[in-house]
């Protein structure tokens, strides 16, 4: 799972197995963006990455992906989380179940 920030900017990754046939990761990031430096102005805490992109990879062969909006495939779970709106289906190879 890789989160994309405005300008397509790579963020935060994570990666975990799945269990069942199904995952859960948590892949924290802070909301504040840099101080400036010569500018003595307040931190912004509205940093947020725009996409999240969920791939299902096996000894380095992707099988799929899929390609989230945060604003519109997620939900605020409480005031530290997000969680998917809808289940997040990959296709994995051919005979797995």
């Amino acid at each position: 799972m890789q989160l994309i920030y405005p300008k397509q900017k790579k963020g935060e990754l994570g990666e975990t197995t799945l269990e069942d046939g199904s995952f859960r990761i948590q892949i924290p990031f802070l909301t504040e963006s840099r101080r400036p430096v010569l500018v003595n102005l307040p931190e912004k805490c509205d940093r947020k990455p725009e996409t999240v992109v969920v791939s299902l990879v096996e000894a380095d062969h992707e099988y799929d992906h899929v390609s989230l909006e945060l604003a519109r495939d997620f939900k605020l779970a409480d005031p530290s989380a997000y969680a998917p709106r809808s289940a997040i289906v990959l296709r994995g190879p051919p005979g797995a179940p």
